[in-house]
């Protein structure tokens, strides 16, 4: 059919053009008509398959809007490109900034991956950053730190790490690469390299960065293997009450969050924060910035300050008054092994009559060779910590040497030598932590090829399974689920954890019982994707 003749379009009634014809939409009585012009008439007819056909393609195209809406643009580090793979060109007098996720080297000889070892028992693997553009001069890079990246946020003036340049062949004296950068990171994490163009005309360049240890892309969200035949009942999802603080990775970005997963905020970059008691500030520690050691700031990241300066600072936790941090710190043992031990800092405070701020002090407890994840007692005068190679062991504050909560025990029996023998080691231990009202601690353990969590009184007692697997899925499909980073809720009462069950790190809650299992926070894991080294990290902590 050929239709032909003029259309009178009304200023109040919108059209389409959809050759060879035109269609009017007229909305009546709560139904869309079409009208159609041909050879002198006017016909009428419902179209509702065609309206379907239209509506899709204004939703196809809607949506497809808001998605390129949200590309990034690299303007800043929370809007960094992924590392292009070819050329590209960056805009007269302006930057761009890419990242790259850097991981420690866990693969060498002697790391005891899971057995309490820290970041620091990783290699710190070499990475190599080159720029061409054609030998312009105007083309420069930068290279920023999780922390770094974070202080550039509120000053742009902030120094990088780091600055290509030219990389000249020692025989030749031919320039091999316009810009080139090499060495290595103390921690894991999301890093930044700034390309700046400084000319006033538009300029190419090719970005390339290698190294045994990084991701210049997504990594793909994995799906739980093997796959199950049956349907499988989920853990229900819930909210919390209160909020909380959490790092995306060891020295990556840290966030608070309500706990019904709204209010998402990016507080600092670094390591393993806690709440102070009373919910107003976090502490949190630095390692790769020009000031590494403990840190301080208020519960929306503002009036950041260096509490303690130490290269090797980790796991700090406010005493129960809020006065004092307690924290573990790397050193050198007499044969140059490493140790790590227990640190604790009183708070600066202003003297009594006077307007002068005490620096802090610094007090050291006894305690063993590794001393990790220290944590309070509802009285603040001892710390537990875990020590992988002896167990979870108490100290007082003051003086004294430290003691066991879960130690060795029993006897085993060996059927090569064919008698009992004492059992000298425990599994694997991580993240103890005591429950705000001093009565148990939660830990992880180590339980042949997965980890599990526990609790057990601050006497030692009665130590109880807070998760285990599924006994179908794990015996005949060999499902192996991790369940990591206990935190206590702040009434003592359920305990957070990280678990994998779902193919990924997300968040869970349960009674301290182990009953009534369900998933928290999912549409914060939607978002950000959490990485665990089970390197006892404190990934998260728990406010009113």
């Amino acid at each position: 059919m050929r239709f032909v003749g003029a259309i009178h379009e009304s200023p109040h009634t919108p059209f389409l053009t959809f050759p060879p014809f035109r269609v009017m939409f007229h909305i009546a009585a709560g139904q869309f008509r079409a009208v159609w012009f041909g050879k002198g008439r006017m016909m009428k007819q419902t179209l509702v398959g065609f309206l379907i056909v239209f509506l899709a393609a204004v939703l196809v195209t809607f949506l497809a809007s808001a998605a390129f809406a949200g590309t990034p643009t690299g303007n800043s580090p929370l809007d960094a490109l992924m590392v292009p793979p070819d050329w590209r060109t960056i805009a007269p007098n302006g930057s761009l900034w890419f990242y790259f996720d850097y991981w420690m080297d866990t693969s060498g000889p002697g790391f005891g991956r899971g057995f309490g070892a820290s970041p620091s028992s990783g290699r710190s693997a070499k990475i190599n950053i080159a720029v061409d553009a054609n030998h312009y001069e105007a083309i420069q890079f930068e290279i920023y730190t999780p922390a770094l990246a974070q202080d550039w946020l509120r000053d742009p003036t902030t120094s990088p790490i780091g600055r290509g340049t030219t990389y000249r062949d020692t025989l030749t004296g031919f320039i091999v690469r316009d810009l080139y950068w090499s060495g290595a990171f103390n921690t894991a994490g999301r890093y930044f390299v700034r390309v700046v163009n400084h000319a006033p005309v538009e300029l190419p360049f090719r970005l390339t960065v290698t190294g045994d240890t990084i991701t210049l892309y997504p990594t793909p969200t994995v799906t739980p293997t093997p796959t199950i035949p049956f349907a499988v009942t989920r853990v229900p999802t819930d909210t919390l009450q209160g909020k909380i603080v959490f790092q995306q990775a060891t020295g990556g970005v840290i966030y608070t969050v309500n706990g019904d997963g709204s209010n998402l905020n990016i507080i600092a970059a670094g390591l393993d924060p806690a709440w102070s008691p009373d919910g107003k500030q976090i502490a949190f520690a630095r390692w790769d910035t020009v000031y590494p050691g403990l840190y301080t700031a208020n519960a929306d990241g503002s009036n950041m300050r260096l509490i303690y300066g130490a290269p090797r600072v980790r796991s700090p936790r406010w005493s129960p008054d809020g006065k004092f941090i307690a924290f573990t710190q790397e050193k050198s043992g007499a044969s140059g092994q490493s140790l790590w031990k227990l640190g604790v800092v009183e708070l600066p405070r202003v003297k009594p009559g006077t307007t002068e701020i005490e620096p802090a002090k610094l007090t050291e407890p006894q305690c063993s060779r590794l001393c990790f994840t220290p944590s309070w007692n509802a009285d603040g005068k001892l710390l537990a910590y875990t020590d992988p190679g002896e167990g979870i062991m108490a100290t007082s504050v003051i003086s004294g040497s430290a003691s066991f909560i879960l130690a060795p025990s029993g006897t085993y029996f060996d059927t090569g030598a064919n008698m009992p023998r004492p059992i000298l080691h425990l599994p694997p231990l991580q993240s103890s932590l005591w429950s705000p009202d001093g009565a148990r601690i939660a830990y992880a353990e180590k339980s042949h090829d997965r980890w599990e969590l526990h609790t057990i009184n601050a006497d030692g007692t009665n130590a109880t399974g807070i998760t285990s697997p599924n006994p179908i899925l794990y015996t005949f499909f060999h499902v192996v689920v991790n369940n990591v980073a206990p935190v206590w809720s702040p009434d003592s009462k359920q305990i957070l954890f990280l678990s994998d069950r779902t193919g990924k790190w997300e968040f869970f809650v349960a009674n301290t019982d182990g009953s009534n299992i369900r998933q928290v926070l999912k549409n914060i894991t939607d978002l950000i994707s959490l990485r665990f080294d089970f390197e006892n990290e404190r990934m998260m902590d728990w406010a009113k």
